[in-house]
């Protein structure tokens, strides 16, 4: 039972842009883990950028480096620049 969560600078999706994700997380999702798309949940939940060092960097990634299979190429001093 795979879930997906995504959290993100705060922005609004078209219908268009939420159907292309799902879809391509899913179907991703299902490939890797052998699983059929029912099996798949995903959430997306949006963060304000002022707090996104406090309940993102911190507590999930840099608290738990160890879960990350990608790192970022950023730092959390520059998570207000470039938002969408």
């Amino acid at each position: 039972m795979p879930h997906v969560s995504i959290q993100h600078f705060s922005r609004t999706f078209s219908e268009t842009e939420k159907a292309e994700l799902v879809e391509a997380l899913t179907e991703t999702v299902t490939r890797v883990f052998g699983t059929g798309p029912e099996a798949v949940s995903i959430a997306v939940e949006p963060v304000d950028p002022s707090r996104w060092t406090e309940l993102v960097w911190q507590p999930q990634i840099e608290a738990r480096p160890h879960l990350l299979w990608k790192q970022p190429g950023y730092t959390p001093n520059a998570t207000t620049e470039g938002t969408q």
